[in-house]
């Protein structure tokens, strides 16, 4: 069977675009195992440093305390935790939320008791 000589260039190039894309996310997923390990070695170090920041800012918060008889309170370094999927804050409005919503994100729920 005769087959032009274009239409075999037409399997190069992809040949050649499929090898090429290969190496590229072969190049990213390196990458991207290195940002990762990056990320962790931060976060460890974050957290070192913020524990580190809270004790000290406690200590000083006493020694205060101890030497001048005043009770003041120590600046602490937390972790804001993750937004709940359910909540989102650009979503927010002040219109009622409604018992169930306010049910699952754990808010007080102020409906009356139904009587059986």
């Amino acid at each position: 069977m005769w087959v032009p000589s274009k239409v075999l260039d037409w399997f190069q190039i992809s040949k050649d675009t499929v090898s090429s894309l290969r190496e590229e996310v072969a190049a990213l997923r390196a990458e991207s195992v290195t940002l990762r390990a990056q990320l962790t070695v931060s976060q460890v170090n974050f957290d070192w440093l913020r524990m580190r920041y809270n004790q000290l800012e406690y200590e000083r918060t006493a020694l205060l305390e101890k030497a001048y008889n005043i009770k003041l309170p120590s600046p602490e370094i937390v972790v804001q935790p993750k937004v709940d999927p359910i909540f989102n804050p650009k979503d927010f409005s002040f219109e009622d939320m409604g018992e169930d919503l306010a049910q699952k994100l754990g808010l007080p729920t102020y409906a009356e008791p139904r009587a059986n």
